[in-house]
């Protein structure tokens, strides 16, 4: 079977090799020059299943409201971009109902876990490196409500493979001693054993890598312009350079996704959020933090990879697909990460590496992973903030069912047909 994969990020990097591993006959195509320059370039680093949940819980609405009004907030909606919002933004708030909510955030918890436990088979089976810390994750609470909705929305899912320990603010400083200075402020924090962290671009690279090794081609610096069909059935791609034929091609596209399926009378529910990040180089044994945080109230991530650099990301801006990187929306996320981190205050605001990116959204959560209405073309896409936890997990639903195997895991409310009707 000749297979074309389109996106040579952490979902289509990841995919490649897992094919490859099954023996199919592989081709990546991507436009950038070398793997992980889009979304998976500097993203949030955190391997996170236990809150892979969607964004739009109950009370959405009212939050989107405040977005509108105030521009130091964690996530912003451009009046600009309330045009290309309204249909995507109506479903995304039709699924906030708490019904529709906790389904879809079973159905993200459960494709994560399962990920995780096939990115440690990859990472054993190819010997990968790419700055990991696999010692868990924090998620602080600044009061009891938030806490008890966070072990509400955990019970309700009822996944037992998410495992946590819930930790008073003492125990809290033992455990990360870069929190001790502002651990009083906090209710509790939450405990993740299982999670980890990474830099998804390295672990891009190194997946491209061991797939070209098993016999994946790789035509990187390649533009796809359109996918071919004859008789309704697909044939291959053109790109810039040429065409490749194709028995099957999957989109791991992200946001471009609806680019190339528009042309097909295809149309996907994909929103690009834009988010930020630095990068900071510290000490090994600086005051840095050794596990990943999520600071719930803030909306942003911290990730250490490896010894001597430190992620900081979030905010989450509707922005209608515009990557320009503001010095004023950055400077949020700096102030929240420096009162978190009073210690790395001073190196915070200096700045570090700072990037920004397009994370794919589904209005529902789940990413669309499965066939089109197009006989061969296939999907692999849409995972929104959680490519990097989702990644290994997709690419295994994705090769079992191209394969016509069993899934390990319920493909229920992970089908890409559910966006097609």
């Amino acid at each position: 079977m000749k297979i074309v994969v389109i996106g040579a990020g952490v979902v289509g990097a990841t995919s490649a090799l897992v094919l490859a591993e099954r023996g199919a006959d592989v081709t990546l195509v991507d436009a950038a020059p070398e793997p992980a320059l889009g979304t998976s370039f500097a993203n949030g680093s955190g391997i996170t299943p236990g809150h892979a949940e969607p964004w739009n819980p109950p009370g959405t609405a009212q939050r989107l409201i405040g977005a509108l009004l105030h521009r130091d907030l964690p996530y912003q909606v451009r009046p600009s971009a309330l045009p290309g919002l309204l249909r995507w933004g109506a479903a995304f708030l039709r699924e906030s109902a708490p019904g529709r909510y906790y389904a879809n955030a079973s159905h993200c918890i459960r494709l994560a876990v399962h990920s995780r436990r096939c990115l440690a088979d990859l990472r054993e089976r190819h010997g990968l490196a790419y700055d990991q810390v696999t010692e868990g994750s924090l998620e602080l609470y600044r009061s009891p409500d938030a806490l008890h909705d966070a072990v509400e929305l955990r019970r309700r899912i009822g996944n037992a493979d998410v495992e946590f320990d819930l930790l008073e603010p003492d125990a809290l400083a033992r455990l990360e001693p870069a929190l001790a200075p502002v651990a009083g402020q906090f209710h509790a924090a939450l405990l993740f054993p299982a999670h980890e962290s990474g830099d998804a671009r390295l672990f891009s690279r190194e997946a491209v890598r061991r797939a070209a090794e098993l016999g994946t081609r790789l035509r990187l610096g390649e533009r796809v312009e359109k996918i071919l069909r004859d008789n309704g059935r697909l044939k291959g791609i053109e790109t810039d350079q040429g065409t490749i034929d194709a028995d099957r091609v999957i989109l791991c596209t992200g946001t471009d996704t609806g680019a190339l399926l528009e042309p097909l009378g295809l149309r996907v529910p994909i929103y690009p959020v834009q988010g930020y990040s630095m990068t900071l180089d510290v000490a090994a044994d600086g005051p840095a933090p050794r596990l990943p945080i999520l600071d719930l109230a803030r909306r942003f991530v911290t990730a250490r990879l490896g010894p001597h650099r430190l992620r900081i990301a979030g905010l989450s801006d509707f922005t209608g697909g515009d990557t320009t990187l503001r010095p004023e929306r950055l400077a949020v996320l700096k102030e929240s990460a420096a009162a978190l981190l009073p210690e790395l205050a001073d190196a915070i605001r200096a700045g570090g590496e700072d990037w920004t990116g397009l994370r794919p959204m589904t209005p529902d959560g789940p990413p669309l992973i499965g066939p089109t209405p197009i006989e061969g073309l296939w999907l692999n896409t849409g995972h929104g903030a959680m490519g990097w936890t989702m990644a290994a997990g997709s690419a295994d639903v994705l090769a079992d069912r191209l394969f016509g195997d069993a899934p390990k895991i319920s493909a229920e409310g992970l089908d890409a047909q559910r966006v097609f009707g």
